[in-house]
């Protein structure tokens, strides 16, 4: 939740891609991809091309509609018949819809899942290049599709203060230090290459995220049952970022205050001293740029979160 040019047709070149037969000549069957769409066909029309011209088959390919009610599913039949197309009744959210994905995923066998985000496009050779690496859940670099050499994530990372997870490369340009590989503590959901095991031991994310952060809870469980995840600079990936939910939108910000309560206090995994840290930092952060409406929608999500936490008795 991306073209190499904003506006780019169906039958342009793609950022990385090759075009003709020699994009479709060589088919990996180790590895089930999942991408799931909610109103935004064309993205995901985009978004499979680039995954069939890096010789991905149509059949490990899985397009979960998560009750888009809008034609969509349709659309992207009729675009690429040759897909697994899941069509939900109602829209699950990004855990539930992933879910429903790797359920699929999981009864096809392969040794690696790929998660990714519709509003992608993807290098040729990043799959592979994810696929190879030593790492139970490996990420590769992440671009702005506008500016295409602009990093929009290169992994993530837990920062002290403010306590919160944060990605890595943020709105930086490119530059030799970001081709390192390294290990992670956590990772962005927007592209995540999943050895099998570790979701056979996970089973996915939790649903009770719906949108934002059911990512860094995948991760933080993760790392607690001992798998690695890591970071894999020569994989590219380019992402038009905020498509369903606005940088404006009430819903996004209350998400992330209901979300926060759950990362941090779910398990009691943080103090809650931590989770109150950070929701004095935002509160003020906003509230000195201006964004009243924005902190009101987000304390609406911190007490969601609270009264979510308290019935379902995960703190």
């Amino acid at each position: 939740m991306c073209l190499g040019r904003a506006g780019q047709a169906d039958g342009e070149d793609l950022p990385g891609q090759p075009v003709g037969e020699e994009a479709l000549s060589y088919h990996d069957q180790s590895t089930a991809v999942i991408v799931v769409n909610y109103k935004k066909p064309e993205d995901t029309i985009q978004c499979i091309r680039s995954l069939l011209a890096a010789g991905r088959p149509e059949s490990l390919i899985i397009v979960v509609d998560n009750g888009s009610a809008d034609g969509s599913a349709d659309r992207i039949a009729e675009a690429l018949p040759g897909l697994r197309l899941l069509r939900l009744d109602e829209n699950l959210g990004y855990a539930g819809g992933y879910n429903a994905g790797i359920e699929q995923a999981l009864a096809l066998q392969t040794p690696n899942i790929l998660i990714l985000n519709n509003d992608t496009i993807v290098d040729r050779q990043a799959i592979d290049l994810l696929r190879e690496a030593a790492w139970d859940i490996s990420v590769p670099k992440i671009y702005y599709h506008d500016p295409p050499d602009l990093i929009w994530a290169a992994g993530a990372r837990w920062r002290k203060f403010p306590p919160r997870v944060t990605m890595i490369g943020y709105r930086r340009k490119d530059r030799p230090g970001y081709d390192i590989p390294y290990e992670l503590e956590y990772a962005t959901g927007c592209a995540l290459l999943i050895k099998r095991p570790v979701l056979e031991t996970l089973g996915g994310f939790d649903p009770l995220f719906i949108n934002y952060m059911e990512d860094y809870d995948f991760c933080y469980r993760a790392r607690q049952q001992g798998y690695s995840i890591g970071y894999v600079p020569q994989a590219h990936v380019w992402h038009k970022v905020a498509l369903t939910l606005g940088e404006s939108s009430p819903e996004r910000w209350k998400y992330l205050g209901r979300n926060s309560v759950l990362f941090y206090r779910k398990g009691e995994r943080f103090p809650s001293s931590v989770l109150w840290m950070y929701l004095v930092w935002f509160t003020l952060r906003e509230m000195v740029k201006g964004q009243v409406s924005r902190v009101r929608f987000f304390w609406q999500g911190v007490i969601e979160g609270r009264q979510l936490l308290k019935s379902s008795g995960t703190v």
